[in-house]
C-alpha cells in the first residue's frame, strides 16, 4: 500500500509540474522505487481504486490513469482486466464514468510486449462479463418496477455504445474468440447472463437506445469465427454454370460404377461446399451433367452404363442429399415431391438445345420418359410431371415429323426392361443343378445387348457382386465330371463354357479386384489370379508356365498335334478335364512356339493344333490368348509376329461343321472373340490406330505415339468440348496416369491451366483439371504439391506465377487437399478404394517401355526435374493403407502429409525475407483458400504450418488482405500453444495497422 501511495505522490508532482506525455513516463521511470516495473498490474488497480473511491468518480486520477496509458507504463489488458473487476454497481456515477473512460479507449486497445498478450484475452472475456452484468441488472430493475432513473437510462446508453463498438472492433472480436477458448468459465458465464437479458427484454417489451444492441449482445455471447472478417478469394458468384459437376461424375461412375449411393454422396457434398451450391443448383447441376454425359456415349458399353446411373442411381443421390441438408426443425417437405428437385428442373427446360439431341437420341420426350419413373420415387408428382412435359411438347412433335418412324431407338429405352431380366436371373442362378433352362437363360442374355444392359443395371444397383458370386458358383457346379456322358454332358459343358466367357469379360470390364473377392477358392477365381492378363494387370508367362503339369501338356500335346485324335482325347471319355485344359494350355503353346521358331512345327501344324484347341470350348481359346499376350509382353519385337499369328487364328470364323456340332454357338463365339480382341488390344494395340480419345475406347499402356502427343490430342478434344469431359477423354487420361504417373499427368494439367490468357477460361480449365485429379486424387495431389507447385515456386524470379494464374493454382491445390480429407471422412477405407494402380511384385515391370515412350518425341518446355523423377518413385507408392477413417475423420496421412510438410516449407523461404514477390502473393492465397474453403476440416493441414510463418508474411504483406478472421482460423485454439500463437499473430497485425494508419507530425 506504501508502494502504491508513493506511485500516486509521483503521479500528483507529474500533473502539478505538466509533464508533457513524452516526458510523462520517463521521468516517472526514474523515482519509481526498486523492483517496480512499468507494466505493473498493481499501477493500474491503485489508480483505478482511487479513481472510484467514492460515490462519484475521480476524473483527474481517470486522466492520470489515461496518461500512464500513453506512456507505455501499464497495458490495455492490465485496465480493461481492472475496470472488469470493479463489482459495486449500484455506484451508478462512479459505473457511468468507467464506462465513458472505456469508450474511446475501445479504438486503441492493443499489446506492445510478448508479457501483455497472455493476459489480453482474459481480460477481454472479463469486460463483456462486466458489461453484460450492468446491461442486465438495469433491464432487471425495468423489468420489476417498469422504469428506470434518468441516471440508469444515461448509464444504459453508455453501455450500449460500449457494445456497440466492441462488436465493431476485428481486433476485440477476435481477441474475444480466443479468450472464449481460455476463459471457459466466465464465458459460461456470459451465455447465462444473456438468457437472462433475452428473457427480460421479452418480458418487459424494453428497448435499447441503439436498435442493434440485442443483435450485438448475441454475437458477443456467441462469438464464431463467422463474425471474424476473412478477405473471401473463393468467389464464385459470377459462375453461370459449373464445368466441374459432369468431368467429376464421368471420373467417378467410370472408376467405380458399382459404388453405393453414400460414396457419389460424400463427392458431391464435397463439392457443393467448395462451390456454395443450393440444393436446387446441385440437383441441376447434376441431372446436367447426366444428359451431357450421355449425348456422347452412343455405340459404347458406357451409354448402358450412365442410362442406368441416371435412371437408378441418380434419383437415389437427390433423395439423400436432401435428406442430409435438412436443417432439424425445419417444416417437412411434402410427400410426393421435392421442391429443389421441381426447380432444377425448371431451370433446366431452358436448355433446349441439350434436351432436343437428348430427343432425338431417345426418340422420346426425355423428359417425360425421366419424370414417369420419378414419380414413383416421389421426386416429383404428375401433375408437375405434365406440366414440365408440356413445356417440351412442340420440340417433340417436331421430332416425331422429323424421324418419320425409322430411327433405331437407343439403348436408354431398353434400360428400365432389363431390371426385371436381371431379377430373374439371378433368382434362376440360385439353382445347384445343371438344368438345360439355365443354359438357354444365360445363352440368351448374350443376344444383342442384353448382357451390356443387365451389367449396367446390377451394377448401379449394387447387385453386381451378387451376380458375379453366382455366375462362379453356377461355373464350379459345370466343372468337368470324368466319366459323365450323354445330354447332361453337353450341357454341363455349355454351362461351363458360357458361364466362364461371361466371368471373363466382366473382369476385363471392371477388373478383378472390383468384382472378385481376394481369397476367392473357385477355379475360375484362381485362374484370374494366376493366369489372366487384365488390362492393367499383367501376368509374368515364366509363373503361368510354373503352374503346368508336364505329364497334362504332353498328353495335350500329342492329342492336340493329330486331328483324328483330338475329339477322342478330348471326349467326354478323357480323364483330362476342362479345369485341366484351361490350367495346362499355356505349356502347350510355349512348347508350339518354339518348334515354330525352331521350323519343326509348319504353319499348317501350328493352324491345325490351334484348330483342335478352339474346337470344343471357346473358353480355351481365351485361356491361350491370355498367356500369349503375356508372352507377347516380355518379349521383343522381333519376337512378337508368330504369337500375333496364332491369336488371330483364334479370331478366325469357324467352319460351317463347327457351327452345327454344338448348341448356343453364335452367343458363345461372339462372346470370346471380343474377349480376344479386347486382350490382345489392351496389351498390343495395333499400329494403324490413332491415340486420338475418339478413335478407340480404351487405350494401352503401350503405345507407339508419345504421351505427350496422347494428352494434347484429348485436351483438345476437352477444350472443343467447352468444358465437357466425354467419357472416352476420361479412359485416355486415366491410361495416360497409369503410363506416365501422377506427377507427369499433373504437370500437364497445370501447364494447361497456366497456359490459359483469359479469366473465363482459366476457371473453367481449374475445375476440369480438378475433376480429372480424381482418377487418383490422393496421389495426384501428392504430385501436385512435390513434384509441380514446389519446383515452381522455387524456379528463379523471373519465373514468377502472376495473377489471375496463381490464384487459380493455389485453389486447384486447397481443392484436391480438401478432397482427398473429405473423401477420407466420408467413406471407409473399403469403400474408398479405387481399382488398383500397380503391378504384383512379379509382374513384369514396364519402366522401360514407358521410357521409351515419353523420351520419344516429347517437347515438354517445362519438363520438372523433380516431376521426371517422381513418376517412377510414385507408381510403386500406390497403396498406402486405408483404415477405418469412422474412428479418426479428417486425419491426414501418409505421403500426402509429407507433402504438404514439404510445400510449407518452400513457402516459408518466400517469407522470410522483406521483398513482396508474386510468389509471396501465392502463399497467401494458398493459405487464405485453405482456411475459408476446409473451415474446420482442415484442422489436421493447419497443425503443420510452421509458427512463424504467418508473422513473416504478415510482415511482408503490409495490406490490408489479411484479415483477423484468417489468422483466429489458423490455428488450434483448444489448446495452449495455439491460442499463444493466434494471439501474437493477431497483437502484430493489430500494430501494423496501427502503424500504417498513424499520423506521423
Amino acid at each position: 500500500m506504501k508502494e502504491n501511495n508513493k506511485i500516486l505522490q509521483l503521479i500528483y508532482v507529474a500533473w502539478r509540474e505538466r509533464w508533457s506525455d513524452s516526458q510523462w513516463g520517463i521521468n516517472i521511470k526514474k523515482v519509481l522505487p526498486r523492483g517496480v516495473s512499468g507494466d505493473v498490474y498493481n499501477l493500474a488497480d491503485c489508480l483505478l481504486q482511487q479513481a472510484v473511491i467514492g460515490s462519484t468518480a475521480n476524473l483527474l486520477v481517470l486522466n492520470y490513469l489515461k496518461h500512464s496509458l500513453c506512456a507505455h507504463l501499464i497495458s490495455h489488458a492490465a485496465v480493461l482486466r481492472c475496470i472488469a473487476k470493479y463489482d459495486k454497481l449500484e455506484r451508478i456515477y462512479c459505473v457511468t464514468a468507467l464506462l465513458e473512460f472505456l469508450a474511446p479507449l475501445i479504438d486503441g486497445v492493443t499489446c506492445r510486449c510478448k508479457s501483455e498478450q497472455g493476459s489480453l484475452p482474459t481480460a477481454v472475456v472479463q469486460l463483456v462479463l462486466w458489461l453484460f452484468q450492468i446491461f442486465g441488472r438495469t433491464v432487471q430493475h425495468y423489468e420489476l418496477y417498469g422504469v428506470i432513473s434518468a441516471e440508469q437510462s444515461y448509464m444504459l446508453d453508455q453501455v450500449c455504445v460500449v457494445i456497440d463498438r466492441l462488436s465493431k472492433h476485428q481486433f476485440l472480436l477476435a481477441i474475444l474468440y480466443v479468450g472464449c477458448h481460455e476463459e471457459l468459465e466466465s464465458y459460461s458465464k456470459i451465455r447465462e447472463k444473456y438468457a437472462t437479458i433475452k428473457g427480460s427484454l421479452a418480458n418487459s417489451n424494453f428497448t435499447p437506445s441503439l436498435p442493434t444492441t440485442e443483435q450485438q449482445l448475441q454475437q458477443l455471447a456467441y462469438i464464431d469465427a463467422k463474425h471474424l472478417e476473412l478477405q473471401p478469394l473463393n468467389d464464385l458468384q459470377g459462375e453461370p454454370i459449373s464445368y466441374c459437376v459432369q468431368p467429376l461424375l464421368a471420373v467417378e461412375v467410370l472408376l467405380n460404377p458399382g459404388k453405393d449411393t453414400s460414396y457419389y454422396v460424400a463427392e458431391l457434398q464435397m463439392l457443393q461446399r467448395l462451390k456454395r451450391y443450393s440444393n436446387t443448383r446441385l440437383f441441376y447441376e447434376i441431372i446436367r451433367a447426366g444428359f451431357l454425359t450421355l449425348s456422347n456415349v452412343a455405340d459404347t458399353s458406357h451409354d448402358t452404363m450412365w442410362g442406368a446411373f441416371m435412371f437408378f442411381k441418380v434419383p437415389h443421390i437427390i433423395k439423400q442429399l436432401h435428406t442430409l441438408q435438412r436443417v432439424p426443425g425445419d417444416q417437412p417437405p411434402p410427400a410426393d415431391h421435392i421442391p429443389e428437385v421441381v426447380e432444377a428442373l425448371n431451370m433446366l427446360i431452358e436448355d433446349n438445345l441439350l434436351l432436343d439431341f437428348m430427343d432425338t437420341k431417345c426418340s422420346c420426350n426425355i423428359m417425360e420418359f425421366l419424370l414417369n419413373d420419378w414419380t414413383k420415387q416421389y421426386l416429383v408428382n404428375d401433375e408437375q410431371v405434365k406440366k414440365l412435359a408440356s413445356q417440351r411438347e412442340p420440340s417433340s412433335q417436331l421430332l416425331k415429323k422429323y424421324e418419320s418412324g425409322q430411327q433405331t431407338p437407343s439403348n436408354i429405352n431398353f434400360i428400365k426392361r432389363a431390371e426385371v431380366p436381371l431379377s430373374g436371373i439371378l433368382k434362376t442362378l440360385c439353382t445347384n443343378k445343371v438344368q438345360e433352362a439355365l443354359v438357354s437363360v444365360l445363352c440368351q442374355v448374350l443376344v444383342g445387348n442384353s448382357f451390356e444392359l443387365i451389367l449396367s443395371v446390377a451394377t448401379v444397383e449394387g447387385r453386381l457382386k451378387t451376380f458375379v458370386s453366382r455366375l462362379i458358383q453356377c461355373n464350379e457346379n459345370s466343372k468337368q465330371v470324368p466319366g459323365e456322358v450323354g445330354k447332361l454332358s453337353v450341357i454341363r459343358s455349355t454351362l461351363f463354357d458360357v458361364s466362364f466367357l461371361m466371368l471373363t469379360s466382366i473382369v476385363q470390364t471392371y477388373g478383378s479386384d472390383v468384382v472378385l473377392s481376394e481369397r476367392g477358392d473357385s477355379f475360375f477365381e484362381k485362374w484370374v489370379r494366376e493366369c489372366m492378363v487384365e488390362r492393367n494387370k499383367l501376368k509374368n508367362p515364366k509363373r503361368i508356365l510354373a503352374l503346368c503339369d508336364e505329364s497334362i501338356v504332353d498328353e495335350l500335346l500329342l492329342s492336340l498335334s493329330k486331328p483324328e485324335a483330338a475329339a477322342a482325347q478330348l471326349s467326354n471319355n478323357s480323364n483330362l478335364t476342362w479345369q485341366d485344359i484351361c490350367l495346362n494350355l499355356p505349356g502347350v503353346l510355349h512348347h508350339v512356339l518354339i518348334a515354330w521358331e525352331k521350323e519343326t512345327l509348319s504353319s499348317a501344324d501350328v493352324k491345325s493344333i490351334l484348330d483342335n484347341i478352339k474346337r470344343r470350348l471357346f473358353s480355351f481359346s481365351v485361356c491361350a490368348t491370355s498367356f500369349l499376350c503375356a508372352y507377347m509382353y516380355s518379349v521383343s519385337e522381333t519376337e512378337l509376329l508368330k504369337p500375333l499369328n496364332m491369336i488371330q487364328q483364334f479370331l478366325a470364323p469357324p467352319t460351317s461343321e463347327d457351327m452345327s456340332s454344338q448348341e448356343n454357338v453364335k452367343e458363345r463365339l461372339a462372346l470370346s472373340f471380343q474377349i480376344i480382341r479386347k486382350m490382345q488390344q489392351d496389351v498390343h494395340p495395333s499400329p494403324n490406330t490413332k491415340s486420338r480419345c475418339v478413335a478407340s475406347t480404351h487405350q494401352g499402356l503401350i503405345s507407339q505415339t508419345p504421351l505427350i502427343e496422347q494428352f494434347r490430342d484429348v485436351w483438345r478434344t476437352v477444350v472443343a468440348d467447352v468444358g465437357y469431359l466425354p467419357v472416352r477423354a476420361v479412359q485416355t487420361l486415366e491410361s495416360l496416369l497409369l503410363a506416365g504417373g501422377p506427377a507427369w499427368l499433373a504437370t500437364q494439367l497445370v501447364e494447361e491451366l497456366l497456359r490459359c490468357k483469359y479469366m473465363r477460361d482459366m476457371t473453367k480449365i481449374t475445375d476440369i483439371v480438378f475433376a480429372v485429379m480424381h482418377l487418383d486424387i490422393e496421389r495426384t495431389t501428392e504430385a501436385l504439391l512435390q513434384y509441380v507447385v514446389a519446383p515452381l515456386i522455387l524456379k528463379r524470379q523471373g519465373d514468377d506465377i502472376n495473377e489471375p494464374q496463381s490464384l487459380l493454382l493455389a485453389r486447384l491445390c486447397v481443392y484436391c487437399i480438401i478432397s482427398c480429407l473429405e473423401t477420407r471422412s466420408a467413406v471407409s477405407g473399403a469403400a474408398l478404394k479405387k481399382r488398383s494402380r500397380s503391378h504384383d511384385e512379379d509382374d513384369l515391370s514396364n519402366t522401360a517401355k514407358v521410357r521409351k515412350v515419353i523420351g520419344e518425341g516429347s517437347d515438354n518446355s517445362s519438363d520438372f526435374t523433380e516431376g521426371s523423377v517422381g513418376v517412377s518413385t510414385l507408381m510403386g507408392n500406390n497403396n498406402t493403407g486405408n483404415a477405418d477413417i469412422r474412428t479418426a475423420p479428417l486425419t491426414l496421412k501418409e505421403p500426402l502429409q509429407s507433402s504438404i510438410e514439404h510445400i510449407f516449407r518452400v513457402f516459408l523461404q518466400f517469407v522470410s525475407g522483406d521483398e513482396l514477390l508474386p510468389k509471396t502473393t501465392f502463399v497467401y492465397q494458398f493459405i487464405s483458400l485453405l482456411v475459408e474453403c476446409g473451415e474446420e476440416r482442415v484442422v489436421s493441414v493447419l497443425r503443420l504450418l510452421p509458427p512463424n510463418l504467418m508473422q513473416n508474411l504478415l510482415k511482408v504483406m503490409a495490406t490490408d488482405d489479411i484479415r483477423v478472421g484468417l489468422i483466429s482460423r489458423l490455428y488450434e485454439l483448444r489448446v495452449h500453444s495455439g491460442r499463444q500463437l493466434a494471439v501474437s499473430d493477431l497483437c502484430l497485425w493489430r500494430n501494423i495497422q496501427l502503424n500504417r494508419h498513424s499520423i506521423h507530425l
